[in-house]
């Protein structure tokens, strides 16, 4: 049997792909050459409703609506401008928010993703509701990446709590190093409250888009927003440090630790971003290693921006004491992402 020539089978293949390319609606092997619905999209995308009783959860909102699902050829990947954008919608009542945007990129057999917050725009109304007959604005995001696969996702995270290197919340069963007075907490972003008067409603639904086009050069800022912990405004908990163990998000540049006490008051904190990998190779093998750590003092009242380098790939965060000055109702940590 006479052996095929190799640039033929590479020249078969190619129109294989070109062909499965058109029959999923491109109509060319570039990131771009698709049906204009696809390039540029919209959804609504609705809040997660969590069971009665069920005040949080430490687990992503499953199935998230894929805005955008964009393949070229691999030789053909390139520089690619993304924008995902938000909006209130119009005629609902309901706190909106937080939103993430979550993009797989990459090329060939291979992709990674990134979160990002994705802000909404002005309008018109109160803190939960949206004047009738007038229309909300968007605001958003935008992140350029190198890549020939393109899939845009959005995410609600009403209720979602950012859990700790642990698996757990901070605050929450089973770890009873962090038990906390009853009615302290933990709680979700936003989830409505049918016990206040008058009762929160739930979350309202948010509007959005997505689109993609070649080159660019943005100077937008990207951030990426993790609720640590929400509690009871009258309540306010030590932040132990043996609970307070979180994994650095993708692509992190640097962080801001915005975090509340009892009456507005901003408690006095400690930071330390670590680097694990390094710990040392004495002999014998001590049973403590030295870990390479960077110790930040975020005194009362400020949010400094913390850089992040090199290998760094956790944060510690811990009340600065145990005094009632340096309790916390609420933390956050806002990251920076950058390519």
């Amino acid at each position: 049997m006479a052996q095929m020539d190799p640039r033929l089978i590479s020249q078969i293949q190619a129109e294989q792909n070109r062909q499965a390319a058109r029959r999923s609606g491109k109509s060319g092997p570039r990131l771009l050459s698709d049906a204009e619905n696809n390039v540029g999209n919209a959804v609504t995308l609705d809040p997660q409703i969590l069971p009665p009783g069920v005040p949080y959860t430490p687990l992503k909102q499953s199935n998230p609506p894929r805005i955008l699902n964009l393949t070229a050829e691999s030789p053909t990947g390139q520089s690619t401008t993304l924008v995902m954008t938000a909006a209130r919608t119009s005629n609902l009542s309901g706190v909106a928010g937080p939103i993430t945007g979550v993009v797989e990129f990459g090329n060939g057999t291979q992709s990674t993703r990134v979160e990002f917050d994705i802000p909404l725009g002005r309008y018109v109304g109160d803190f939960a509701s949206v004047s009738p007959g007038t229309q909300p604005e968007d605001s958003g995001a935008v992140l350029q990446i190198p890549t020939g696969v393109l899939r845009a996702y959005a995410r609600y995270d009403n209720a979602f709590i950012q859990p700790g290197l642990s698996g757990f919340v901070f605050g929450g069963y089973p770890l009873p190093a962090a038990q906390l007075p009853p009615g302290a907490g933990p709680f979700a972003p936003n989830t409505g409250n049918t016990t206040t008067t008058p009762p929160t409603p739930p979350p309202s639904p948010v509007f959005v888009k997505a689109f993609a086009d070649y080159y660019g050069r943005h100077f937008s800022k990207l951030y990426k927003t993790e609720y640590l912990y929400i509690g009871s405004a009258s309540t306010p908990v030590t932040f132990a440090q043996t609970q307070g163990v979180y994994g650095i998000p993708a692509f992190a540049k640097s962080v801001q630790v915005i975090r509340q006490g009892l009456n507005g008051s901003v408690p006095h904190m400690t930071l330390t971003v670590l680097d694990e990998m390094a710990i040392g190779a004495a002999t014998p093998f001590p049973a403590f290693p030295p870990i390479f750590q960077e110790i930040y003092d975020i005194p009362v009242g400020q949010y400094p921006v913390i850089p992040i380098a090199g290998n760094n790939c956790l944060i510690q965060l811990q009340s600065a004491s145990l005094a009632d000055a340096d309790k916390v109702t609420c933390v956050k940590l806002v990251y920076e992402i950058g390519f």
